[in-house]
């Protein structure tokens, strides 16, 4: 079933877009399977390839999976001159989600920075968002990570020097460094997540810049308390992962009014990725919560 799954990601362009939301911007969405939408936001590096394990039994269970790959991830564009904050990405979601048709309150499933991005969707289109399992992810108020940062630093030399190994290198590495199991990390699975754009260095590095010089208009911290829709946060609890910092899960844990914290045993960052069968539960028990049985379906 996974691999034809794959085939569907890879060939099916009916069930892949790339939907303009601005000059120069377009994100790759990827629409699989018929029912209830269930939205997935990737981290800095995803694809709707790293959900491949996810997908199948969300859509065996009626939901339709619309995977959006926010502006400089996966096979999006990746403008140096664009707007990177969250509150810009958040805003080219929903922009998605207009162009697609799909109407009312959606779950929501976000990796890593990913979940900052939910969270705006969730602050200024409380009517689009009914609910967001957060997976390694919290409130993050800059994309500028000191990685991005270092990367754009010494742009120049990488490019001067190095090519598509070094990303794919690079790309292992900091699957490695983030696992707490790495039998997964295979040259297929490093192929995969360094295909398209992602692969493109000098469409990288521009991306990045962009990245490193985005600031969100304010703090996202002191507006948690606005968010009343459930949120289910999963940490993965191996040891040296750099999922969520404590603060940031301390922070949800004193604003959100409606939290659920869930740690998963044995799993690193990428939970989706070593133990689905755990982001798949979360995933349909924020369903239950959130969309009843009786709701007529919208959109997708």
């Amino acid at each position: 079933m996974l691999f034809s799954l794959m085939l569907v990601l890879a060939a099916d362009s009916s069930g892949v877009r790339n939907i303009s939301v601005a000059p120069a911007e377009t994100l790759k969405t990827t629409v699989v399977g018929r029912g209830r939408p269930l939205v997935v936001i990737p981290g800095l590096i995803g694809s709707a390839y790293a959900f491949r394990k996810i997908v199948p039994p969300l859509n065996a269970a009626g939901l339709s999976v619309v995977i959006v790959e926010p502006l400089g991830v996966g096979g999006s564009a990746r403008p140096e001159q664009s707007d990177y904050s969250f509150t810009a990405q958040a805003r080219r979601i929903a922009a998605v989600l207009d162009t697609l048709g799909i109407n009312g309150c959606v779950p929501v499933l976000a990796h890593s920075l990913g979940v900052a991005m939910a969270l705006r969707l969730a602050l200024f289109r409380p009517d689009r968002v009914c609910g967001i399992v957060a997976e390694n992810g919290g409130p993050q108020e800059t994309v500028a990570t000191s990685s991005v940062r270092r990367a754009v630093k010494y742009g120049w030399l990488i490019k001067l020097f190095a090519g598509r190994g070094r990303i794919r290198s690079q790309v292992r590495k900091g699957l490695m460094e983030t696992a707490g199991d790495t039998t997964w990390i295979t040259r297929e699975v490093i192929d995969n997540y360094t295909a398209g754009g992602a692969g493109n260095l000098g469409a990288v590095l521009r991306s990045l810049k962009g990245m490193a010089r985005s600031r969100d208009p304010d703090s996202l911290a002191p507006q948690l308390t606005r968010i009343q829709t459930p949120v289910l946060l999963l940490v993965g609890a191996a040891p040296r992962t750099n999922g969520i910092p404590a603060a940031h899960t301390a922070l949800l844990r004193a604003t959100l009014p409606h939290l659920v914290v869930d740690s998963v045993a044995g799993a690193g960052l990428h939970i989706h990725e070593e133990q689905p069968d755990a982001v798949v539960r979360a995933v349909l028990e924020l369903v239950r919560r959130v969309l009843p049985p009786s709701a007529p379906p919208s959109g997708g």
